[in-house]
Formats: structure tokens, sequence, C-alpha cells
């Protein structure tokens, strides 16, 4: 979501060290529990479960905030047609995507192609928008970090079969519609961080229901543990994590923020092989570092300017 730094406030500046703490754990951990979710629930499903969690939780933030969605009858207002967009390149289309990744990757190798998005972000800017050309130093972060991409991807694709080639690719195009629907915000109406997040997992939850009764039976009753894994990513990463990225990037601006571009991808390794036991070879981690190297040139001309 695109949004202005405001003005700072006066409260304590660990409140925001903790917050950012907090999105870092909840983004990074997302992709081992969606693991565990997409165990017994499958990704189609599960994307629907996840929005329906995160509609509801942000449901009853903006009904206790006193906030309203804009008009929808009898004639929508303009903001429906952008926000479902978002809803569907943003959420429930990435959301599959990363949901059929997790049945054949590592969950940290799932998180390391997400965090390609700000290099695909980068790049699609630079075709699409007049105003974020690429200059020598951001071409060469762009550069620097398909080259990680292609460390990662090429030994595994050539090793891991067409399961793992296909779980690849998911994740690969995941990033690639996190990174379209940044694009889409830069030019989406202005709404309060809460009203965005519901507006964009409802119109994202109706996607995801036509999709999952389109090419998915209903499958059975999930165990508890599955059904535990779900709505976690939904409350936390999903509706949580988006009203606090736009809180934080309100308070302290993108500078700030963009730390966990590199954290997040960091903790989702970390907790991939330390809880759920994987194991990865030399190539993932020189991977992930030609990766952050490069999402750091990437960003580099955003965090000078604040």
């Amino acid at each position: 979501m695109t949004v202005s730094a405001a003005s700072p406030r006066a409260a304590p500046p660990i409140v925001d060290w903790l917050v950012l703490a907090a999105l870092v754990i909840a983004w990074g951990s997302a992709f081992a529990v969606l693991k565990i979710a997409v165990h017994d629930i499958p990704p189609a499903w599960n994307t629907v479960l996840r929005l329906l969690v995160a509609s509801i939780t942000l449901g009853v933030i903006c009904a206790a905030r006193g906030e309203r969605l804009p008009r929808l009858l009898p004639r929508p207002d303009v903001a429906w047609a952008w926000y479902s967009a978002f809803g569907l390149i943003g959420l429930a289309a990435p959301f599959f995507l990363f949901a059929f990744a997790a049945q054949g990757l590592p969950s940290a190798i799932n998180a390391i192609c997400n965090g390609c998005s700000p290099l695909f972000t980068a790049a699609l800017a630079h075709l699409m928008l007049a105003d974020d050309r690429l200059d020598l130093r951001r071409g060469a972060g762009v550069a620097l970090g398909f080259v990680g991409l292609v460390v990662l991807v090429w030994p595994r694709a050539a090793t891991g079969g067409a399961v793992e080639g296909l779980a690849l690719g998911a994740a690969i195009l995941g990033g690639l519609l996190y990174a379209a629907s940044n694009i889409i915000t830069r030019k989406a109406p202005p709404l309060s961080s809460t009203a965005s997040a519901l507006l964009m997992v409802l119109t994202g939850l109706v996607f995801a229901v036509v999709g999952a009764f389109a090419t998915t039976p209903l499958p059975p009753i999930p165990p508890l543990k599955a059904l535990a894994a779900v709505t976690a990513l939904g409350v936390f990463s999903t509706a949580l994590g988006s009203v606090g990225y736009v809180w934080l990037v309100q308070r302290r601006g993108p500078v700030f923020m963009s730390m966990s571009m590199y954290l997040a991808p960091l903790w989702a390794t970390l907790v991939g092989v330390a809880l759920m036991g994987e194991r990865l070879g030399w190539t993932t981690f020189a991977a992930l570092g030609l990766i952050l190297m490069g999402v750091g040139l990437t960003t580099w001309r955003s965090n000078r300017g604040g």
C-alpha cells in the first residue's frame, strides 16, 4: 500500500521497533505456518480461509473505529475497481501460488522467492512509471538480485524434477504479482489503513471463493492444527500485518519500513532451519545474500530520500 509519511508523533521510539519486529516475525514465520496449513488444506481453500479470517478480523477493527467502506450501491465508488484489482493480483492469486509452492518447497526457499518482490517492483516501475526509472546503481541491484534468483533456482530446477520446478515457478510468479500490486497501489485512491486493507481482503475473498469452487472440490473438515495455522495466517500476517505496515510507514516513513525487506527472509530462513528441520545447501545461502544485496542497492534511493 502506498502511503505518505506522517509528521512525527509523541510516542516512544521503542514502539516503532516493536511493531517492526512483530511484522518481521509475522511475515517471516508465515511461510513455515503456511507449510503446516497446506498439509491438510488444499491451496485454493487455504486461500479462501485465510482471506475469510482476515476479512472478519479487519471488519471488527473497522467497526470498532467507526470506519466505513466506500460506496458500493447504486453506483460503486472508483476505489472498488482499484482495490478489487489489488485483491486479485496482490492477495488471492499470490496467496494461492505460495500455498501451492509450499507443497513442494522448503518454507525458507518459498520466503526467499517472495523476497525478490522489491526487485520485480523496481523493474516493473521502470517499464510502467515514467517518474520511477532505474539509474545505474538501482539497475545493478536488480541485476544482482536476479543473479541470486538464478543461483537459487537453477540447482533445484535441474535436480528437483517437475514437481519442484512447478513449485519454484509458482513462488516466483507470486513475488512478481506482489510487485504488480505495488504498482497498482501507486495509482489507487487513498483510504485509511484499515479501510483499504478490508476492501482488498473482501474483494480478494470473492475471487478466491470463485476460484476454489471452480478448481478444487470442497475438502473435509481439516484437523485443528491446520485450522490454527490458517487462522494465524489470516489474523497476523494478513490482517494485522497490513494495518501495521501502513501505520509504521505513516509514523516513520518508507526508510524505516524497508528494513523488513531484509529481515523477513532472514527470519524465515532461521525458522525453516531451526524449527522446521529444513536442510539448505550453500547455494541457498549464497542466493539469499545476493538477493538481499540486490534489494539493498535497489532501495538505496528511497532510503536516502526518507
